[in-house]
């Protein structure tokens, strides 16, 4: 389970539920990241037999089974009743695969903040937890990827603007955080081959390299790097979370050494690994 605000999810939403369950017309599920009714461990919610696939059904028990987890979408919900109505057939594959995924940052996210419950000397329940961090930090991102992301890489500032927790809590959620998050990254690499004719050529490759290098503020799960191989080539080196992110740089990069080359009547060449 991974605690939510709302005792309910919102309509339209993609929700992870256990099934329960199995009838002839009707399956029921567990919703289990939301608590439902005080009577309930979990809210409940129900699966009619027209939204379980569009094609005909001849035996519910071959879509679905006692025990699965299944990704669904959230038709009707009735708060004071309890009663939610659910959708299996209304989730495409890209749909379901997302909510997996982030379902499981999700439980990576629950996971951090139990692991600071646990830290010694470190006197604070996981609701505690939630309500002082947990829940301003997801208010300000879409998802708990980001949410993790950027806590892993901009913590100490995301934690500063948190109120009602100490300073030691803070340093121990951040050091919880490097020692068990790592963010991964995507790498564009070539051979730059760069040259002047010109006396003061070497001058002008170091500024030209320079120049490039400067184009980002260098992080960790964000870098441009520039190697030395043998005149006149020079390695470069992209990192970044996002593709399309890394090519951006890489373009911004060469154009740069591009418009000194012309600058300085130089040659220039970009090698793509």
């Amino acid at each position: 389970m991974v605690k939510s605000k709302s005792a309910f999810p919102k309509e339209g939403k993609f929700v992870i539920a256990k099934v329960t369950e199995v009838q002839n017309q009707y399956v029921y599920v567990d919703l289990i990241d939301f608590e439902g009714l005080d009577s309930e461990e979990y809210a409940r919610g129900m699966i009619h037999i027209s939204e379980i696939s569009s094609r005909w059904i001849k035996n519910i028990r071959n879509y679905v089974r006692i025990g699965q987890r299944v990704v669904l979408r959230v038709l009707r919900v009735d708060v004071e009743k309890g009663h939610v109505d659910l959708s299996l057939r209304r989730v495409n594959s890209a749909q379901k695969e997302n909510r997996m995924k982030e379902w499981k940052y999700a439980l990576k996210f629950e996971n951090l903040l139990q692991f600071l419950t646990e830290t010694e000397g470190i006197d604070i329940t996981l609701d505690e937890t939630y309500e002082l961090i947990g829940f301003p930090v997801l208010d300000r991102f879409e998802t708990y990827q980001e949410a993790i992301e950027s806590l892993k890489e901009n913590g100490e500032e995301i934690l500063s603007d948190l109120e009602g927790i100490t300073e030691d809590t803070k340093k121990a959620l951040i050091r919880i955080i490097n020692e068990n998050v790592s963010i991964s990254t995507v790498n564009i690499s070539g051979k730059v081959k760069l040259s002047f004719t010109s006396e003061n050529g070497v001058d002008h490759i170091k500024e030209s390299l320079i120049k490039a290098l400067k184009i980002i503020q260098p992080k960790e799960t964000r870098n441009i790097n520039i190697h030395y191989i043998a005149a006149p080539f020079y390695r470069l080196e992209i990192v970044s979370k996002d593709y399309l992110d890394a090519e951006n740089i890489l373009s911004d990069a060469l154009e740069i050494i591009e418009q000194n080359a012309e600058k300085y009547n130089g040659t220039f060449e970009f090698i793509r690994d």
